[in-house]
């Protein structure tokens, strides 16, 4: 009967201590790669204006009334396959998308952001809101072009507060006729892994419970 519990705990340590499993994206189309083909238009991308448009699969277009998002085709290069978006079409623009999230968790967002090159502002500035949490972003666009946009990693953290969270990108341009934006591409969000610490403190905890039960026996 012993050997049987203390065949117990080394299995549930051994399985606190196994690695972190894979970061799983709870996001779909995070490098917007389906939707209506943007190359359509033009030059290359297509303006979609909001009232809760869905031209981007899985993805809403919002904000208030006249706004707008550019979705981007081969008019310049992508962080992550051909297409991406610039958060701001004819006027400051906003994309949203909602996911089942754990009431409590904390959940990591990982994004590319770069810049509209082709004109003012030089520092474009991106707001992210989730689950009652908001930051600002900015990109200096300086020395930057359509073929080389300069695409940066950003990270966002937010704790949920509900079993469904919606995250938002918004354009804060704060002056008037914001026609080049901020460009995202490739968002992935993920529950935050248990650092190794925790897992070797329930580790340590479980082998005391085995201990206490020995000694009072």
């Amino acid at each position: 009967m012993k050997r049987k519990k203390y065949l117990f705990i080394t299995v549930i340590i051994a399985a606190l201590l196994v690695v972190t499993p894979a970061w799983a994206n709870l996001i779909q189309n995070g490098s917007f790669e389906n939707g209506t083909d943007p190359n359509s238009g033009p030059n290359k991308y297509i303006t979609l204006y909001s009232l809760n448009n869905t031209d981007i699969t899985g993805w809403t277009v919002n904000g208030g009334t006249g706004s707008s998002i550019d979705y981007i085709g081969s008019y310049w290069v992508a962080s992550e396959g051909n297409r991406s978006i610039d958060m701001a079409g004819l006027s400051n623009g906003s994309i949203s998308q909602s996911f089942g999230t754990n009431i409590g968790a904390t959940y990591l967002v990982k994004f590319f952001m770069a810049g509209n090159p082709d004109g003012e502002p030089t520092i474009k500035k991106l707001n992210v809101t989730a689950g009652g949490t908001s930051q600002d972003y900015t990109f200096n666009t300086a020395g930057y072009t359509r073929g080389s946009m300069g695409w940066t990693d950003k990270e966002f953290t937010f704790q949920a507060t509900g079993i469904t969270t919606t995250l938002t990108f918004s354009n804060a341009y704060s002056g008037s006729d914001p026609f080049y934006g901020v460009a995202l591409d490739d968002v992935r969000v993920g529950v935050v892994p248990i650092p190794p610490t925790v897992l070797l403190l329930g580790a340590g905890l479980i082998g005391l419970v085995g201990v206490r039960r020995r000694f009072k026996k």
